[in-house]
């Protein structure tokens, strides 16, 4: 993992089987392997502050054509056509973390969207979420619709297509994580059918200042805050376009 990436979980661990070996009764196991250490976050919150964003480069705009029909009228006089049309496009974000945390394989942080993008009505008026120090994907779906008549004159044909005017921009963005509270570690015997053995309970502010490895982290009462950092790309649909030849 990313040194940039502090895992919590492992910070955690550690800090639990030191406890567990310096406490641990006689006939309690002393390899690793030979426990199944069950994590409880729920009584840890997390809670990512509304970032600041950069936008990186300009924004590049495409058109693409979702829906195509051809009326055709051969007769010597002319037809009026209903047209009524709906089809969906793909609003994405692609995201990057470069500095933050993760309690294991999911870091399950919410980011609040730039507010160009949260006031889009594309999806992303809550954010996005960042799923791992990977590239992560969000996809939301919107729906295009377009009703109305055509008049087709005789011995001639009209092509109505609807265009999607697409823009595409990405970001860079600053935020921190304000994370408060206890977490709890139960530990199990994998040898005698995970029966279990003990407990260890961390106030995650101690957890932290006690692992020594994480530079400036910075406190308030109960509550450490973590720096997050990342890149983000969004592509989404801005404007529809009905075309007649």
């Amino acid at each position: 993992m990313d040194e940039q990436i502090i895992d919590l979980e492992e910070i955690v661990e550690k800090q639990a089987w030191d406890l567990y070996m310096s406490s641990r009764k006689k006939g309690f196991p002393k390899k690793r392997k030979e426990l199944n250490l069950v994590f409880d976050w729920s009584g840890v919150s997390f809670v990512t502050e509304q970032p600041t964003y950069s936008q990186t480069g300009n924004a590049h705009f495409e058109s693409n054509v979702i829906f195509r029909s051809v009326f055709e009228n051969q007769s010597a006089s002319a037809q009026t056509h209903s047209l009524k049309a709906e089809r969906q496009t793909v609003a994405e974000c692609k995201s990057t973390l470069s500095k933050g945390y993760t309690t294991s394989l999911n870091m399950g942080l919410e980011i609040g969207a730039p507010e160009e993008i949260a006031k889009a009505s594309i999806g992303y008026s809550r954010g996005y979420e960042v799923v791992n120090g990977r590239e992560t994907t969000n996809q939301k779906t919107l729906t295009w619709s377009s009703e109305g008549t055509l008049t087709v004159p005789e011995h001639s044909n009209l092509t109505a297509e609807i265009h999607i005017k697409e823009k595409q921009c990405g970001y860079t963005f600053k935020s921190r994580a304000a994370i408060r509270g206890t977490v709890v570690v139960n530990f199990y015997s994998r040898r005698d059918n995970d029966k279990y053995l003990m407990v260890f309970t961390g106030d995650m502010k101690d957890v932290l200042l006690d692992d020594k490895t994480i530079p400036d982290l910075k406190t308030e009462g109960r509550t450490v805050f973590i720096d997050i950092e990342g890149s983000c790309d969004f592509k989404f649909g801005i404007e529809q376009q009905i075309v007649i030849s």
